[in-house]
């Protein structure tokens, strides 16, 4: 600076001066930091190459826009430049140059210092702020340092881990085979990742995914570890939720049918290699459904979860209970040494929950079960083989009256098939028009002429022919085609009324037999509207027979829709009576018409002197409730001369006629004048 202020001053050179410019020069054009020599107004009177490298650009002349005074202070400026921003720190010193004020500028670029300052701190501020616990340790193992996230895991402070052992965390799950492996893969790969158990300050141990890097220097040393983690306690504990929820009832908690098929199937691996058998019961609720309409769902999802918790106490620890959906359970037993093994569970089960049961609300309830039984090897070898016969079983316990269990058989197996194959076949006769209406005439005791009649379901089979309703009637009502049926035949047989009365024919009480389902499942009073309204036939010449089990069912329910129908105009009548609960109390309640004695009671008439006294009782005791009789059944003289001395209104039977088509009805009709 020194010579570069001599020569602004004017001075001549000498050797020796042109000798230090010369050497002046070559340290100016070789120093990395920049010297620019400006006027007052930052105007570049001077530069060196390091100068127009750190400003890329040429400087000679140019204005610089920085600020111009004596500074023993660095000071900091951006750089704006082809390459991108940067930064540079300078100091500068005022000096006469060529007789003006000037100032020598010492500049240095700090771009790559000022980045990895950045740097550094982005990194810090990572470091305490990720929420991955990070701990850094040298080559012994010992803890350097730690994060934040590191306490809040773990617990440990920092003061706590510095200089610890990273095995203060270990929770003892791991043997030394599986550190062993960790580090060699780290020695091998500089790398290991993978999930572990460790331990907190508080002693509670938990699940974390670890990341262990070795860290290598420049000179390819290796220097220290660095192992990151996350705590994943609520990722496990949802994976565990989510499998459970999988594989067991979200009512009960019970398993599933996906739980109970990997269960039975490794029973049966068991079974096969030990020669052992076990049995699968399928427990269904008897009367459960009364309950839900009673009292409610909620009443009815409080009941499932009590015979859920008796079932799981009963059996043995190696026994499995399940609830497939609705009211069904299943229950597996292991190891049984006789298939007497099963039923005596079996009855043990119907006992139990036979017994009363009492609810939240203080509300008392009684159902009862029924249980088909399966065993292995003899009913199956498969989960869902030994799952179709138990539930076969099951099916043939319901029909025998409910309240019991029933193996499986070939037999049950031939009937559930042919079962299945007259579904198939009904379906298809409702949409083919397969189905007849057959009339049996209803006739008056004492004048002894038709006066009505009996619509009668058939099905005319283009296979197997004519197929009375006993063959496919309970079917029907266990699929649900009972409504479908139900509906056609009422629509039939308004229809053929209209046409005998419209042909000149005396009128007639046409009577339709109304399903349980059907009334209870089915709005009844739209659809006769309906009937009635398209066919033209008169409501009152329209009797609609129900049966005691329909309306006993939900009483309060069932005396709505009765009042509802009976404003219609139609008839009324109460089917079978006597087999049922024949309770005089309903009788005052129901808006009936008729009566209807069931068959079983004039069978015996006059050989069997109770039946004579229950349908003389009967029958006196509707006409005192105003209430018509009619006699199902009557196939002979003695019978009907009985019912005539007792006032008996009308009977139906065989001694009149058989069921017949509509066109052999209307002959009957004719024949009488």
């Amino acid at each position: 600076m020194l010579l570069i202020r001599l020569l602004s001053d004017g001075l001549p050179p000498t050797n020796q001066m042109t000798a230090a410019l010369t050497n002046l020069d070559l340290i100016l054009e070789t120093i990395t930091d920049g010297i620019l020599v400006v006027d007052d107004q930052g105007t570049v009177l001077f530069s060196n190459n390091s100068a127009e490298q750190i400003f890329d650009r040429k400087l000679l002349n140019t204005k610089l826009a920085i600020p111009i005074s004596p500074s023993s202070v660095p000071q900091e400026i951006n750089l704006i430049r082809r390459s991108g921003l940067g930064w540079a720190e300078f100091r500068s010193t005022p000096i006469e140059w060529e007789n003006q004020q000037a100032y020598v500028i010492g500049i240095r670029d700090i771009t790559e210092r000022k980045l990895s300052d950045e740097r550094l701190l982005q990194a810090a501020t990572v470091f305490e702020s990720t929420r991955e616990g990070v701990m850094i340790t040298d080559l012994k193992r010992c803890i350097t340092r730690v994060n934040r996230a590191f306490t809040d895991i773990t617990s440990y402070t920092e003061a706590e881990a510095i200089g610890k052992s990273a095995s203060l965390l270990s929770s003892g799950r791991h043997d030394a085979a599986f550190y062993a492996e960790m580090w060699s893969s780290i020695a091998l790969t500089g790398h290991w990742q993978g999930e572990i158990w460790n331990r907190r300050k508080c002693g509670e141990v938990y699940p974390e995914l670890l990341s262990i890097s070795a860290v290598i220097n420049k000179a390819g040393e290796l220097t220290h570890y660095v192992g990151v983690f996350a705590d994943i306690s609520q990722l496990k504990a949802t994976e565990s939720r989510l499998d459970f929820l999988a594989h067991h009832d979200p009512l009960t908690s019970l398993p599933n049918r996906l739980l109970l098929l990997s269960r039975l199937d490794h029973a049966i691996e068991i079974s096969l290699r030990d020669n052992k058998m076990l049995a699968l019961l399928m427990i269904d609720l008897d009367r459960f459904k009364d309950v839900n309409d009673s009292f409610g769902h909620l009443a009815g999802d409080e009941l499932l979860q009590l015979v859920g918790q008796q079932l799981k106490s009963r059996l043995r620890s190696i026994d499995t209970v399940c609830r497939l959906g609705g009211d069904e359970f299943t229950v597996l037993l292991e190891d049984i040494s006789q298939p007497e093994d099963a039923a005596r569970v079996a009855n043990e089960i119907i006992n139990a929950i036979s017994e009363p049961w009492l609810l939240l609300s203080g509300k008392e309830v009684r159902i009862g079960a029924s249980i088909g039984i399966s065993l292995f090897p003899d009913h199956g070898t498969t989960p869902v083989e030994l799952l179709q016969q138990a539930d076969t079983a099951l099916y043939q316990a319901k029909a025998e009256g409910r309240g019991r269990f029933k193996y499986f058989s070939e037999e049950l197996t031939r009937s559930a098939r042919a079962r299945m194959e007259l579904e198939v076949r009904l379906r298809r006769a409702i949409t083919h028009g397969e189905l007849r209406t057959y009339y049996q005439p209803q006739v008056d005791v004492h004048s002894g002429r038709i006066v009505g009649a009996e619509a009668l379901i058939r099905w005319q089979d283009p296979v197997h022919g004519l197929i009375p309703p006993l063959r496919f009637i309970a079917l029907a009502e266990e699929t649900g085609l009972i409504t479908p049926i139900g509906n056609w035949i009422l629509n039939e047989t308004c229809r053929q009324g209209k046409i005998w009365l419209d042909a000149g024919l005396p009128p007639l009480s046409l009577a339709v037999n109304i399903s349980p389902n059907q009334f209870m499942n089915s709005n009844l009073e739209e659809i006769i509207t309906g009937i009635l309204a398209e066919t033209g036939f008169p409501a009152e010449r329209l009797e609609l027979e129900l049966t005691e089990s329909a309306l006993m069912q939900r009483e309060a329910e069932a005396i709505e829709i009765l009042n509802r129908l009976n404003a219609l105009g139609v008839r009324l009548a109460l089917d079978d009576f006597g087999k049922g609960y024949s309770s005089l109390a309903y009788l005052k309640l129901f808006p009936l018409h008729a009566l209807k004695i069931d068959k079983s009671f004039i069978d015996d008439i006059p050989h069997h002197q109770d039946d004579m006294e229950i349908t003389a009782a009967i029958i006196a005791m509707a006409h005192t409730l105003r209430l018509k009789v009619l006699a199902e059944g009557v196939e002979t003289q003695a019978q009907l001369e009985f019912l005539q001395t007792q006032g008996c209104d009308l009977y139906q039977g065989y001694i009149s006629s058989p069921p017949v088509p509509a066109e052999q009805f209307e002959k009957l009709l004719r024949a009488q004048g």
